[in-house]
């Protein structure tokens, strides 16, 4: 069967359409026998690939490859190809396919058409799908496949190729100034600062040990993250041409401006006199969260994520809205958002209500994680203390408050019950974080550069998300709950002030380790905390407090969303393991947070074996309402008054107190007694 030539190739192969090109200078031949070995001293072997010898030819390429083929020992010859026009690497076309017909394609036709290419069959796969070999008669494999593609009662056609497997080898990445992202690897040395000539910051400043362990955390995924991950950054503006936010040029997905609903996402601003200038803080947000690696060596905690950039400067309920609607509509993974209310306001109903949809339709129902600004304030300017208030607030936030360069609190960051998180920023006598930034020069010019001095929990926020990043990398499946549950079990105690459940109004939980987040993310044990360089023994996470405890009885046991075997799957005990028993709702018992397990597997255990003994609290608002869920977008189901004692069984994530059966209160109106 006579067809053309075809020196370029363009095709699906594993659901994408990739592009080869022919070399012009390399075959492949593959002997009927065994070559016998070279002898020593005798010219370098041709380049073998599992049975395929490589050869060069520097001109008349086709007319040697039919010398070759026409010798009695080669069985196949064939040319050499290469992916996207790179010649680095060969592709080898075995000669074999794999074909795929329609569903209800007659017998027949399937035979007829691999008889009319004179196709030989070497495996039937299932009853439409077949691996097949080209014969002498047939065209090559892939004239072959771009034949098939064309024809209507095939599915899928693609070639089997050889070639090289690449070293799974991780190097970190390297650049001039590497070293100044301290919040990545703190090393206790003195660092350059990107933006003042030949100045650096001092060991003083620093504390080895006293980062995020990002970069522990790329050696143990062995890579910098998946390109398939989008962060949502929600911020005043993006200069998405820097190199930051550019990469590859896909990296920017979206772009919004949430008060005009318009695409333009960028930095500008006009000023109450007329002039232009340039918002930094998102520019400098997105590339702390995901950053590309550029030539300086700088990047982000997830460098290989996607960002939707998404403008937000005024706040009105429409505009924020918009905000999220776009971040949940456009397939965000996370949502990292630095901005908030300039006093301490509470988030509207509507808003409220809106961002719990939010996190609980997204990601396929899986719950999109949303990680705000705890706020950096402190003191207010009637110097009084301020406490975390709106978007940090909301029940499904993660709110993300900071830690300095020394493992310190940092003082100007507000604090409260819903504090959840720390992570490295500046603060006291730490340093700032070194990542993109934007200016107007005196030509009122856009001026893309670097900063080594951006800070506060607008940085700590995205950080935070950015480490989110790699723990989808590692378990794209992860729950919003699963997600919650990990950072609290995972983070490093510095510093001092946690209560029983094991949780600082200023630190949250402790500060975040992405090292043991992606480890526990993947599955993969999780080390015991080792001594912070302070000398004081970290602090573990105890489990919540519970009425009683229970074993696993049978093999192995399945914990659900909620109280029934129609509900998601979220986990799995094995048999022997002890669980917290909150409360028990239509033969389930509830063992933590959106977590259940049939009570027909659970033997209860003595009371002696239950955990430590209830806590009592005392309401401090004049009056508080008792909600059926921890949040306020749940039912009412009770008033208390200002000095009720109540007993605290456990405590949400959320810093919601239960202090009974389907009962629970919000903790910043609660005094431990």
């Amino acid at each position: 069967m006579a067809t053309k030539k075809v020196n370029k190739a363009t095709f699906n192969y594993g659901g994408i359409q990739i592009s080869l090109t022919k070399s012009k200078t390399k075959g492949a031949v593959q002997y009927g026998v065994k070559k016998k070995a070279a002898k020593r001293g005798a010219a370098a072997p041709p380049e073998e690939l599992e049975g395929f010898e490589v050869f060069n030819a520097k001109r008349n390429l086709d007319q040697k490859l039919d010398e070759m083929r026409a010798r009695p020992d080669v069985s196949v010859g064939t040319h050499v190809w290469h992916v996207g026009g790179e010649e680095d690497v060969p592709f080898i076309p075995t000669g074999n396919l794999y074909i795929e017909f329609k569903p209800g394609t007659p017998d027949e036709k399937q035979r007829a058409l691999m008889d009319e290419l004179n196709l030989n069959v070497i495996e039937v796969v299932h009853a439409d799908a077949y691996r097949v070999s080209v014969t002498p008669e047939s065209p090559n494999p892939i004239k072959c496949v771009m034949l098939l593609q064309k024809k209507k009662i095939v599915q899928i056609a693609e070639p089997e190729f050889l070639t090289k497997p690449v070293p799974g080898d991780f190097s970190q990445p390297t650049g001039r100034f590497i070293a100044t992202q301290w919040h990545l690897e703190n090393t206790g040395t003195a660092i350059p600062i990107v933006d003042i000539p030949n100045a650096v910051f001092g060991t003083a400043h620093f504390r080895r040990g006293a980062d995020a362990k990002v970069k522990e955390a790329w050696a143990y995924l062995g890579s910098l993250g998946s390109k398939n991950i989008k962060i949502a950054v929600i911020d005043t503006g993006f200069a998405t041409e820097h190199p930051q936010l550019r990469g590859d040029g896909t990296k920017i997905r979206n772009a919004f401006n949430a008060a005009n609903r318009s695409s333009d996402a960028s930095p500008w601003y006009q000023a109450a006199d007329g002039s232009w200038g340039v918002f930094s803080h998102g520019t400098s947000c997105a590339a702390v969260a995901a950053g590309a690696w550029d030539a300086q060596g700088i990047l982000g905690a997830a460098p290989n994520s996607k960002i939707i950039p998404i403008k937000l400067d005024i706040l009105s309920d429409e505009a924020i809205r918009n905000a999220f609607e776009h971040a949940l509509l456009n397939g965000a993974d996370i949502i990292s958002c630095s901005l908030g209310f300039p006093k301490p306001v509470p988030l509207s109903t509507y808003v409220s209500n809106y961002l719990t949809k939010v996190a609980r339709e997204g990601r396929g129902g899986k719950g999109l994680p949303m990680f705000f600004a705890a706020g950096n304030a402190n003191p207010a300017s009637n110097n009084m203390p301020r406490q975390i208030s709106d978007f940090s607030t909301h029940p499904e936030a993660i709110c993300v408050t900071a830690s300095n360069s020394l493992d310190e609190h940092s003082d100007y960051a507000f604090y409260g019950a819903n504090a959840f998180i720390c992570a490295p920023t500046n603060g006291n006598d730490g340093v700032g974080i070194t990542t993109a930034t934007v200016d107007v020069d005196q030509n009122g010019r856009m001026v893309l550069g670097y900063t080594s001095g951006f800070g506060g929990t607008s940085s700590s926020t995205p950080l935070a998300a950015g480490i989110c990043a790699l723990m989808l990398t590692a378990n794209p499946n992860l729950t919003l709950s699963q997600i919650k549950s990990i950072f609290r079990q995972t983070t490093d105690k510095i510093g001092s002030g946690y209560n029983a459940n094991g949780h600082s109004p200023y630190l949250g939980y402790g500060r975040i380790n992405a090292l043991k987040a992606v480890k526990m993310a993947a599955g993969g044990s999780v080390a015991t905390p080792s001594t912070p360089a302070t000398g004081t023994p970290s602090v573990p996470v105890p489990p919540a407090t519970a009425a009683q405890r229970g074993k696993v009885i049978s093999k192995f046991l399945n914990v659900r969303s909620g109280p029934g075997t129609s509900n998601p799957k979220v986990d799995e005990l094995k048999q022997g393991e002890i669980v917290n028993l909150f409360e028990k709702k239509s033969g389930w018992w509830r063992i933590g947070q959106g977590q259940f397990v049939s009570a027909d597997f659970i033997q209860v255990l003595a009371t002696n074996n239950a955990p430590v003994s209830a806590r009592k609290g005392k309401v401090t608002s004049s009056f508080l309402n008792v909600r059926s869920e921890p949040g306020t977008n749940n039912p009412k189901v009770g008033e208390l008054k200002k000095g009720a004692v109540v007993t605290i069984y456990e405590t949400s994530s959320n810093g919601w107190h239960r202090i009974g059966t389907g009962k629970w209160v919000i903790g910043s109106n609660v005094q431990e007694v």
